[in-house]
C-alpha cells in the first residue's frame, strides 16, 4: 500500500515538474503553450482513466467532491457542444492560450487524483517542488536580466520572463513560490543553514519580480504571506489572542491595496498602472459576453473571437484595433467561454477549498509549515487568477493545490479513514490505456505548430500552405501566413488562405480584414469582408473605413 501511495504521488510530483518548466524553443512556433498543453493532456487522461478505476474509493471519500467534478465536467461538456466555436479551438484552445476543453478536463482529473491521494508526505514533496521549480525559474531569470538567455525569443515585453514568455507570469509565479518559501523560513527552528538558504531565495525573488517590472508579483507575494501568517499567529502560544486583530487589518489592508489600485483612494496612487484601466475593459467585455450568454457561454477559450462584439465604446476607444484572448480574470474566462452553470461549479471548488483549509486551521494546534505554506501559495494563486491569464503552467498550481487542500481536510480527519481511503490502485492501467489517447489527441497540435514553424522559417510557400491543411487548423496561423504572403508580394495565395480561415472561423475579425485589405480581393468579396467586420467590431468606426 505504502509503495502504491508513492507511485500516485510521483504522478501529481512529475506532473507539477514537467507542465511548469516545458518550454520548446528551439523547435516551436509557439514555445509556451502548446508542449505545456501536451504534457498537461498526458498527464491529464492518465488522471482521468485513474479517477473512473476508483470511482467507488472516490463516492465513499467525498461525495460533494463527486457532485463538484460531474457538475463541472457536465457543464463543459454542454458547452463545448453548443459552442459555435470550430471545433479545434473547442477542444484545443486557442492559439496562443490553449485553455479549451481538454485543458479543463485534464485540470479537474488532476484535482481529483491529488485529493484521493492527499498527505503530509505529498505537502513536503508538493512544496519542495514548488520552491525547486521556482528556483530554475529565478536562475535562468537572472541570466536574461544580464543578457545571456541562451535561446533567441521573440518576445515583445520585458526581457526577464523565465520560462514563461510573459513577465507577469513569471513574476505572479515567483510570488507564488517565495509564499511557500516563507512558510517554511519561519516554521523553521535550529537549522540555521537551511534558513539562511530560504531567506536568500526569497530575496532572488523579490529581485526578479523587480526585473520583470510586473507588480503582480508584489500583490501576489502580500496575500499569500498574509494567509501564511494566519496559521502562525493561531497557533503561537504568545501572539493566538492577535488573530482577530490580525484579520480585521488585513481585512483594512486590503481594501486600501485595491482602492489603490482602482484610483480610489484618498491618496495619490502607488500601484495603479495604465493596464488597470486596460483590465477593467476587458473585465466589463468578459461580463457583457457572459450576460447574453448565460447557459453556456460562448465557448471555452471563445473570449477571443467576441471580444470585439461585445466590448462597451470606452474600451473601443481605448485600444480600437487591439486583440485580446482573454479577460485577465479566470472567473470571468469561466463564466464567459462555459455559462453561468460552470462559473458555479468553479466558484464551489474554490469555496470547498477555503471551507477545506478553514477545517485544518480549526483543529491544528501546531504550526504545520508545509500546509500554511501551500494554503498560501494557493491563495496567491487565487489572487493571481482574479488579475490575470489562465496561463497553463500557473493553473496547474491552482487546481493540484486545490486538490491538496481538500484531501488533506479529509484524510487527517482521523487515522482510520486515512488508511481505508488510501488504497488508490490502477495507476499501471491508467498510464496504459491513458497515454496512447494522450498522444492520439494531443501529439498532431505539436507537430502541426513545429512543422509551421519549420516551413514559415524555409519559405517553400508550398510547404506552408500544406501545413496549414493539418489537422488541428488554426485560423491564427492562417493569418499569419497571409500576412507573410501578402508582404512577400503573393496576395494571390494570400487570398486563398484567408477565404480558408473564415470558412474555418467565420467569426474571426482579422481573418475578414485580411480579405478586405487583399489589394487584389473583388469589390463583392471586399463588400462582405466589410459587412462582417462591422458585425464583429459594431462599435468601432475604424472597421468602417
Amino acid at each position: 500500500m505504502k509503495d502504491k501511495l508513492k507511485t500516485q504521488e510521483k504522478l501529481i510530483a512529475w506532473c507539477l515538474v514537467v507542465v511548469t518548466l516545458s518550454v520548446t524553443p528551439t523547435f516551436s512556433y509557439d514555445p509556451i503553450n502548446v508542449f505545456r498543453f501536451f504534457t498537461l493532456a498526458i498527464f491529464g487522461f492518465i488522471s482521468f482513466i485513474l479517477v473512473l478505476i476508483n470511482w467507488r474509493k472516490l463516492v465513499n471519500k467525498s461525495k460533494l467532491l463527486v457532485f463538484i467534478s460531474l457538475g463541472f465536467i457536465t457543464g463543459s461538456t454542454i458547452s463545448f457542444l453548443a459552442s459555435d466555436l470550430n471545433f479545434p479551438d473547442s477542444i484545443f484552445g486557442v492559439t496562443g492560450r490553449q485553455t479549451g476543453y481538454l485543458t479543463y478536463i485534464s485540470l479537474l482529473s488532476l484535482l481529483v487524483v491529488t485529493a484521493l491521494v492527499s498527505s503530509d508526505y505529498l505537502s513536503s514533496r508538493i512544496i519542495n517542488i514548488l520552491i525547486g521549480t521556482g528556483l530554475i525559474s529565478a536562475v535562468y531569470g537572472v541570466f536574461q536580466s544580464f543578457n545571456l538567455d541562451i535561446f533567441e525569443w521573440v518576445n515583445p515585453y520585458s526581457s526577464v520572463f523565465g520560462l514563461f514568455g510573459n513577465p507577469n507570469f513569471l513574476s505572479s509565479f515567483m510570488g507564488i513560490s517565495a509564499t511557500a518559501s516563507f512558510a517554511i523560513l519561519i516554521g523553521l527552528e535550529d537549522k540555521r543553514l537551511f534558513k539562511a538558504f530560504t531567506s536568500l531565495y526569497i530575496l532572488l525573488s523579490i529581485f526578479i519580480i523587480f526585473k520583470t517590472n510586473s507588480q503582480q508579483g508584489y500583490l501576489v507575494l502580500f496575500f499569500g504571506v498574509l494567509v501564511v501568517g494566519i496559521f502562525w499567529i493561531k497557533t503561537s502560544p504568545k501572539f493566538s489572542k492577535f488573530t482577530l486583530t490580525y484579520l480585521s487589518t488585513i481585512f483594512v489592508g486590503s481594501v486600501l491595496v485595491v482602492l489603490d489600485i482602482l484610483q480610489k483612494s484618498p491618496w495619490t496612487p502607488v500601484l495603479y498602472k495604465e493596464s488597470v484601466a486596460l483590465r477593467g475593459d476587458f473585465w466589463r467585455t468578459g461580463w457583457n459576453i457572459t450576460k447574453d450568454n448565460p447557459f453556456f457561454g460562448v465557448g471555452l477559450d471563445g473570449y477571443r473571437d467576441s471580444f470585439r462584439l461585445y466590448r462597451d465604446q470606452i474600451a473601443t476607444n481605448r485600444a480600437p484595433d487591439s486583440t485580446i484572448s482573454s479577460a485577465h480574470n479566470v472567473f470571468l474566462d469561466i463564466s464567459s467561454g462555459g455559462g453561468l452553470v460552470l462559473l458555479f461549479f468553479y466558484l464551489l471548488i474554490i469555496l470547498c477549498t477555503l471551507v477545506s483549509a478553514v477545517k485544518v486551521i480549526r483543529r491544528t494546534t501546531e504550526f504545520n509549515a508545509n500546509f500554511a505554506g501551500l494554503f498560501g501559495a494557493w491563495v496567491a494563486y487565487l489572487a493571481q487568477s482574479l488579475i490575470s491569464i489562465n496561463q497553463i503552467g500557473l493553473a496547474i498550481w491552482g487546481w493540484i493545490l486545490s486538490g491538496f487542500i481538500i484531501g488533506y481536510e479529509i484524510n487527517t480527519r482521523s487515522q482510520v479513514k486515512e488508511e481505508r481511503n488510501f488504497k488508490i490502485g490502477g495507476l499501471r492501467v491508467a498510464v496504459a490505456v491513458g497515454l496512447p489517447i494522450a498522444i492520439v489527441v494531443a501529439l498532431p497540435l505539436v507537430i502541426a505548430d513545429a512543422e509551421f514553424r519549420s516551413t514559415v522559417k524555409s519559405g517553400d510557400v508550398l510547404k506552408i500552405e500544406e501545413n496549414l491543411d493539418r489537422w488541428p487548423q488554426s485560423v491564427i496561423r492562417m493569418n499569419i501566413a497571409s500576412q507573410i504572403f501578402s508582404e512577400g508580394g503573393l496576395n494571390d495565395r494570400a487570398l486563398v488562405i484567408s477565404k480558408k480561415a473564415v470558412d474555418l472561423n467565420p467569426y474571426n475579425f482579422e481573418a475578414w480584414e485580411r480579405i478586405y485589405l487583399n489589394p487584389v480581393t473583388n469589390s463583392k468579396l471586399k463588400l462582405e469582408a466589410l459587412n462582417n467586420m462591422k458585425k464583429l467590431d459594431p462599435l468601432n468606426s475604424r472597421s468602417s473605413d
